[in-house]
Parts: structure tokens; sequence; C-alpha cells
């Protein structure tokens, strides 16, 4: 058995980060029994995703992490600030494994999984890890409508105990099921554009920051 500790890494736009992300944040930790989760938000997206500011996501996750528990990375971010890369996963696994001994768990959306066999270098990123997928509560699974490529991926490396994840120092896909929630950032965004109420989606110290420097007011991105 490897005898180390478990850190979970939580990757997004985090643009902003909300309660949804806290509570899958927060699930992790209670199911799997991690030590750590650092939020690494994204520097320069592969699909060319329009972001908000750096120093303002990454304002707003320190404000969000005050969990002894929750850290972030300005990795990706300074990844792009100083060198222009892409924020490939399998470079910021590389990152983190030389960092530490510890296990590590890459946590993802089920959605975000059904695009895994298009991500760069996709086959490598179980050498480093192991991949928590988060399922919102569904009647019918989500892996069921992925295609038959990743649905074999996860059916080869599923772990059915949470034990193995300590067992094994990366190579194992664990699936955790959640209720569902409606929060997302692009809603968000889009809300606060049209002067909507965003009260329900975010913790209040968020929303103050968002209000304060007028975040989310029009389109477009200033890296």
């Amino acid at each position: 058995m490897v005898d180390n500790k478990l850190i979970g890494l939580y990757g997004g736009a985090f643009d902003p980060i909300h309660k949804a992300h806290i509570l899958i944040a927060q699930n992790c930790v209670k199911i799997i029994g991690l030590n750590k989760i650092i939020f690494i938000p994204t520097g320069n997206s592969p699909n060319n995703k329009i972001m908000s500011a750096h120093h303002h996501r990454i304002e707003m996750l320190k404000i969000a992490c005050k969990d002894n528990l929750f850290e972030f990375s300005d990795f990706e971010i300074n990844e792009y600030l100083e060198q222009k890369k892409i924020s490939y996963t399998i470079n910021t696994l590389k990152h983190f494994k030389k960092k530490t001994n510890s296990t590590l768990l890459f946590i993802l959306g089920t959605d975000a999984f059904s695009t895994i066999t298009s991500w760069h270098k996709w086959n490598e990123i179980l050498s480093y890890c192991h991949l928590v997928l988060i399922e919102r509560g569904r009647k019918k699974s989500d892996i069921e409508k992925m295609s038959p490529e990743v649905q074999e991926f996860f059916r080869d490396n599923i772990a059915n105990d949470v034990n193995d994840l300590r067992k094994n120092n990366y190579g194992k896909i664990y699936l955790i099921p959640m209720s569902i929630f409606q929060e997302s950032s692009s809603e968000i965004r889009d809300r606060s554009m049209m002067n909507l109420d965003i009260k329900n989606f975010l913790p209040k110290t968020i929303r103050d920051y968002i209000k304060k420097n007028r975040l989310y007011k029009v389109p477009g991105h200033n890296k």
C-alpha cells in the first residue's frame, strides 16, 4: 500500500469560483479523505476560452481558500504570462508530480471527461494521477452517453472502492455522484451582465469582490 498523502488537483477557469465548485471540493475531501485540494486556474485554454483577467480570478480564489484544506496555484497562469504556454493538463500533472511523492487526484466533471480523448497526450494522464469524476445526479449515467472509446477507457481503469486510490499511486478512475446543482460560471456572468440576482450562486465574499471590481459587466477579457 502506498503510504502518502492524497492531494486533489482541481483545474478550471474559476471565472468566478462559485458554490458548486466549493461543494465539489468539500465532497471530495469528505468522501475520499483528501489531505488537501489545490485549485489551479487556467492560464491559456487550448480552446481559446475567453476569461477574465488572471489577477481577478486569483484574488477570488484567495478569498475562497480560507479552508485549511484548500490552496491555489498560479502555475498555469505563470506558464502563460512568462512563456505563452497553453494550459495542457498533462504538463500541469508533470509539474506537480515533480514537486511531491504524494498521490495526485485530478478532479473533473463528466462533461469534461467525455472529451478526454481529444486532450493533449490524454493517454499519458493516468501515469501521473487518479481521475476523480464528478457526475451530476441524473437518472441515466453520463458515462453511458459517451463515445465507445471513452467508455472503454473508463471501464478499463475504474476503481469501485475508494481504498483503491490509496493502494495505488496512479492509474484509477473514481466516480462521485452528486446532487444536481444549477450553478455555472457562464450563467453567473450572464446574469451579472443583465443585472440579475446572483446571490444564490456565490459566497457573499465573492459577490462583494465582483461588485467592488465591477466584473462581468461587459463581455471580454484582459489577461
